[in-house]
């Protein structure tokens, strides 16, 4: 598992994330890459969020990944 893959399930297993979200555990995500491709804006959010923040691949800068973090979250809000 990738240091990137371990840093995102960290926040997953975090309380916050399985008190105030009613995500099935079979909805959790092992891999960033599949944290990418959630139904949930919150993993979603958190996986742009780790991906964006560690490693090479950073491309977006700090105004895009929080205009996409802001996106994902009035999507999750919207759906409650």
């Amino acid at each position: 598992m990738a240091r990137k893959d371990e840093i995102f399930m960290s926040f997953l297993k975090h309380e916050i994330i399985q008190e105030q979200y009613d995500i099935p555990p079979a909805d959790l995500p092992k891999t960033i890459q599949e944290g990418l491709d959630s139904k949930h804006a919150i993993i979603k959010t958190l996986a742009v969020v780790v991906e964006n923040t560690e490693g090479p691949n950073n491309i977006l800068t700090d105004k895009a990944l929080y205009a996409q973090i802001t996106q994902f979250l009035n999507l999750e809000t919207n759906d409650y």
